[in-house]
Formats: structure tokens, sequence, C-alpha cells
């Protein structure tokens, strides 16, 4: 029955296609499209963007343009619909959406910008188009900055920096500014780094030896700004323009100067009504107010410890984790919980959102969009209940994704410089500093993450402890971190990142509890992913690789130790949601029995990394369904899964299951968690000839 349906819709997706091909939207086109439609409701997406194409054909832009974002909300990548969007919005008039998504169609599929763009639009498409060459990751980085010269269009790599990062989501008042990390230095100096390196390709492109960029929420203000103060007193940041500029303050009381490094923010405290003036501009924050809520907790934390594999924690008895263990002995540990992806980038978003990776569609970080407007964020949530929310350390990736958006300040490194030393000292200055507010911060560590020795500095414990024979890399070819093999010096590295972990968490641990009462605070540790080099399984979802931690303590958080049910990534959200008070609707993820939800059947780990198969893991308590495609995942995340190989493991002694029924209790969960990924005979026939070699093996 699956079989002649997969191949009924093939065939009506490829005759449509054909009248298409011809330029005949005519009554049988839509005849076809009907039946299309009408045949399988996954089919809603292909036929939203049929029906785009037909409208366009007529001259309605407007309604091609209605049904292109239906389709657009649930299929991110897609070249037909990406042209129809140009089209689209060029026909409206909106200039800078049309500009961005011939970039993509550009980038992508080599089809080339022609768009006439008039003189007074042509900064802003520049914009348009530098995010639509570019990547969804590394924010302020521009992969492709896009400039016009007398030469004609050209990019090259660049930063954003000294200016708002471009963005035509969404209308706000508050945008994030491209700023340069100044704390307890000279105001001006980073500020003049930044500005020689952001043109230049080769230092943009490292972001100049890993730089700490300053993201931060601003409006521009003119000359003058009037911050009004009522109930309690404001702080408000200001960020220089030029090197050395002066501010002047004038309020009921007096009047004040002082002066602002360039591209470096200042937080100034007001405790009365107080214009704020500059004869070079004013960028000003939002004012945060310096009052507690008794609905919110003084200080909730999120910290994620990259590629922490719990499950090798376990094994060692939990010998690398002392001072964690103790903590959240007083809380919740959950004992099985695991990752959705394999690696960062769909990973933090998965948490972030509580959506698997095809529905907020941030998969594929070579694609540059932003998570729906209706997905609401961690963030996004946190900020609506009042909190100021600062991401303290991160990687940046979410600046440009959208799932980041709610954060007010992003202070980010493109290049992973995150070490959790230092980013406990400026949690730990941050809640100092703001303890007259309610504050929301997510720091993101990186020790516990391993990368190819090839490229990438050892700690210095691993150097000194491990001999050369055992560091040697004259047999082992570069890998990305979900191939590395098990050996001792990624061993004795990642070992030394949990210890430090550790160590430094303790260091937090001990001021939340000499400053907070336990119904006050929220401390939430987490991983992404754990790591494939305790088990040397080819593998790519293997059991250390999806084995995450979580753990909770403080506010909403019953004191239960352990918790043996399985937990997923995408569970993090409604835990949260329960504990603070915000909805947690929309999503994917589901509450753990422990915090008073219900217990998971299984948890789904996936893998949807162009142009790698698509590979998928069930876990039960008791047995691990594996699958995979036969061929490889398109870039718009979706691939053929009329045939994929399917086994079934015992998950306590990795012995293979031959029982049918067990067989076919999995069969029924795969059709119902791949029915978004399986094209089912609908894949777009322009992006697959774009791509020869990924499915050469089927020609």
């Amino acid at each position: 029955m699956d079989k002649l349906l997969r191949e009924q819709n093939s065939i009506l997706f490829q005759k449509i296609l054909a009248i298409a091909d011809k330029g005949r939207f005519d009554d049988a086109y839509l005849q076809a499209l009907i039946e299309f439609w009408q045949l399988r409701p996954e089919n809603e997406t292909e036929g939203n963007i049929f029906y785009a194409l037909y409208a366009k054909a007529h001259g309605n832009y407007q309604v091609a343009l209605e049904y292109a974002l239906k389709a657009y909300a649930r299929r991110k990548i897609n070249w037909t619909l990406w042209c129809i969007l140009r089209d689209c919005y060029y026909a409206l008039g909106d200039i800078e959406r049309a500009a961005l998504f011939a970039a993509k169609a550009d980038k992508f599929y080599n089809e080339p910008v022609t768009l006439s763009i008039p003189q007074n639009r042509l900064s802003s498409a520049m914009d348009a188009l530098s995010l639509g060459m570019g990547r969804g990751i590394y924010a302020p980085t521009a992969y492709t900055r896009m400039r016009y010269t007398s030469q004609g269009m050209t990019g090259d790599r660049a930063i954003f920096a000294g200016e708002f990062l471009p963005d035509f989501s969404r209308e706000e008042e508050y945008h994030l500014f491209s700023a340069a990390y100044v704390e307890t230095e000279l105001q001006d100096d980073k500020g003049k780094l930044l500005e020689f390196i952001k043109d230049d390709g080769e230092m943009s492109f490292i972001s100049g030896g890993d730089f700490t960029y300053d993201l931060l929420k601003l409006a521009e203000r003119g000359d003058k700004c009037r911050i009004d103060v009522a109930e309690a007193p404001v702080i408000v940041g200001l960020v220089g323009k030029n090197v050395h500029q002066q501010v002047d303050f004038v309020s009921h009381t007096g009047k004040a100067m002082s002066y602002l490094g360039k591209w470096a923010n200042s937080f100034f405290r007001l405790e009365e009504t107080t214009e704020i003036s500059s004869t070079e501009g004013v960028l000003c924050t939002a004012p945060i107010v310096l009052k507690h809520s008794p609905k919110r907790c003084k200080a909730v934390i999120n910290v994620l410890l990259d590629g922490l594999c719990w499950r090798a924690v376990q094994e060692q008895n939990y010998e690398l984790v002392p001072h964690l263990l103790e903590f959240f002995r007083q809380g919740v540990i959950f004992s099985n919980h695991y990752s959705v992806s394999e690696y960062t980038y769909p990973s933090v978003a998965t948490i972030e959102t509580g959506l698997y990776p095809y529905h907020s569609q941030i998969f594929n970080d070579k694609a540059y969009h932003t998570l729906n407007a209706e997905y609401k964020s961690i963030s996004e949530r946190m900020h609506d209940l009042g909190y100021y929310c600062v991401n303290i350390m991160g990687d940046s990736a979410g600046s440009y994704n959208g799932t980041m958006r709610g954060y007010d300040r992003l202070i980010v490194n493109c290049c992973g410089g995150t070490p959790l030393h230092i980013g406990v000292e400026r949690t730990i200055n941050h809640l100092e500093a703001f303890s007259e507010t309610d504050q929301f911060i997510f720091l993101h560590a990186g020790n516990s993450h391993l990368w190819s020795a090839h490229n990438y500095q050892l700690p210095l414990n691993t150097q000194t402890k491990l001999s050369i024979w055992q560091r040697s890399l004259k047999e082992e070819e570069e890998k990305t971190s979900v191939h590395l093999d098990k050996r001792d010096i990624y061993l004795h590295w990642n070992r030394e990142g949990i210890k430090a972990c550790d160590t430094h968490m303790a260091r937090l641990i001990e001021y939340i509890q000499n400053n907070y009462a336990e119904d006050e605070y929220l401390l939430t540790v987490y991983s992404d992913h754990g790591s494939p080099i305790y088990d040397n399984s080819p593998y790519l979802l293997s059991e250390h690789q999806n084995s995450a931690a979580f753990m909770m303590r403080g506010h909403g958080v019953p004191q239960l130790g352990f918790a043996d049910e399985l937990t997923s990534a995408v569970d993090i959200y409604p835990a949260l949601g329960r504990c603070l008070g915000f909805a947690a609707d929309n999503i994917d993820g589901n509450l753990p029995l422990a915090l008073g939800g219900k217990k998971r059947d299984y948890v789904v780990s996936m893998s949807m990394y162009p142009p790698s198969p698509y590979t998928i893991c069930l876990r039960t308590s008791d047995y691990e369904c594996q699958a995979a495609s036969r061929t490889c995942i398109d870039e718009d995340g979706r691939a053929d899964l009329a045939e994929m190989k399917v086994e079934v493991y015992c998950r306590d002694n990795g012995e293979k299951i031959e029982s049918q029924a067990v067989h076919d209790y999995f069969t029924r969960l795969l059709q119902q968690e791949i029915r978004e990924i399986d094209d089912f005979g609908t894949q777009w026939p322009n992006m697959r000839a774009a791509r020869p070699e990924w499915f050469a093996e089927r020609r």
C-alpha cells in the first residue's frame, strides 16, 4: 500500500512539474494540484509552492507571496521557493527581502542575482545580499560582505562591526548592535582593533584570533534622549560611536559628564528622570529597571557544558564531577538523557526551542534563515516574564538564526573561545552588578568539547602527561569531532575538560548557595551531545555520542536525586517552563515525570547533515532501533526513505534483535517520526541536478 501510494504521489508531483515547465498554468494544472494536495496531508508544503507558482504566473503577486510564505514556514531551503519569494517581494517593492532570497539562490545553486536596485536602497540591499550569501553561524562575521563599488558588486569576508546586525525578519525598537567586549581595560583599544580587522578578509575569517564581541540590543536616539525613572532606579547601557566620545547627563539634581569608548558599552545608573546627550549621537539600551518581582526568581542560570558525555561520567562512577554530584543530588539528575542531534549547531537550537530540527528548520548551517516568529525560544519566554536576559558566554550561532533573539545582550566568540572559568567569573560579576533586578543568564562553555588534535591546542596537562607516541598523529587522519577515535590523547583531553568543568562550577555553586535562598534561584546544567571516543563505535548516533547531561536544582525542582526516566534535549524547554511559569506549547518536548509530567516511552536522536544519509535512532528502556536512508539527505532536510536500513539491538548487551513483534513496534514508531523527513517521491529535480556528486549512486 505504501509503495503504491508513493508511486502515485511521485507521478502526480512529476506531472505538475512538467506542466509548470511548459508554462501552462491552466485548469489542468489546478486539477492536478488539487489531486496532489488531497492525496497526503504531508503534500501541503509542495502544494503551496505549486499554487504560489500558479498565482505568480497570473500576476497575482500578493496571493503568490501568501502561499510561498506558508511553504517557507515549513521549508526554509528550496530553490524554486526562493525564486518565487524573490520575484514576489521585488514586484511588491520589498527590495531587501527580494535581495535576500536572490542571494540564497545564487549561493546554493549559482543562479545569478539580476535585480535592479534603486540607488536609495543600495546600502540595505547589500546587507540583505550579505545575509543571503552567508551562513547561519558565526555572527557577526559575514562570510560574503556584499558592497557596491565603482567596479560593480563585490563580496569578501568581513565583520559586521560598529553597526547594527542586519535583520529583515521582524520590526522592533531595539536591534542587535555589534560592539567590542570591553571589561576593566582601556576603553577605546578593542574598538580600534575591531575597526582594523573588520574588513580584512583573512583576519575576519578567524575573527582576529577569536575576538570577543558584545552584541547588545540598542536603539539609535539621535543627539539626545530622555530616560524616565518612575518607581525604581534604572540602568542604561551606552555604546560609543567614536574614540573618547563625550556624553552628558542632565537631571533635576544637576549635570554630569562621562566618556564612552569606541564601539564599547558602558552602563550608567540613573535614579531620576535624566536627559542623555552627545554631539556624536546616542546609542542606548532599553532601561533595566532595578526591581524584583515575587513572581520571578532572582537568578535563573542555564549552563551548557558543550559535548559532555554523561554516560562516560557514569562509567567512571562520577569521579570526574564530585561537586556537581553533591549539589544536584538535592535537586534532580536525569540519568538517561539524550541529545537529538550529534553536534552543536542543531543541538543548541533544539534545546532553545523545544523543537526537532525538521520543525525549527535549523539544521543546515550553510544557509541563513531565522526561526519562525510563532516559535518562542527560551530567552524570549524569559524576556516576556520580565527578566534581564544575558548570554554571558557563547558561540554566537543563535544570533543569526533567531534562537537567541530574546537576549538583551550576548557576549560571544565566533571560533569557540569559551573556557568555563572565564564564564563563571563573568556570571558572578554580572549577578553582583545587577543584583537589584531579576536575571536570566546563559553560559555556554567549551571545556568538555573535543576537536581534532591536528589543529587544536591540547590542554597543558595533556601535553605534559602523555608521551609523544600517545600523541602522535602520524597514523591519524584529521576528522571532525563526531568521528574521533578512541585514543589516549582524546580520553585524557576530555577527562581533563570534564574535571575542569566540575572545578569551575564549584565556584559558581558556592556563590549561589551563599547569596540565594533555595527558592530564589534555578540552576540548570546540561550538555548538547556526548562524545564518540569512549566506545569506538562506527555508529554516528552511538550511546556515548548522544548521552548528555541534564540536571536542575532550585525554584520548583523537587529534591529527588537521580531520575532514571528517559529524557530528551527537547524536554529541557518544558522543564524550565514548569519551574518558572512560562507556557511550553507548540513544541516537541515532553515534561518529565520527575517534574509532574509523564514518562517517555522512547527518545529520538537524528542526524540531518547534508549530504550524509539521514540517520535516526529510537531508544526505549530496553531496545535501540538504528535506521538510516540508503541515499543522502538533500539541502532541504529531506531524503528518500522508501527502503531504510533498520536494525534493532538490546541496549544492555548489544545483541541484535530478530523478534518480529519488536521490529513491528519500531516500524510503527519510525513511520510516525520520519513522515516530515521522507520526500515520498517529491524530490525537486533542479536541486538534485545541482548536486550530481551527492546522488551519483542513484544514476
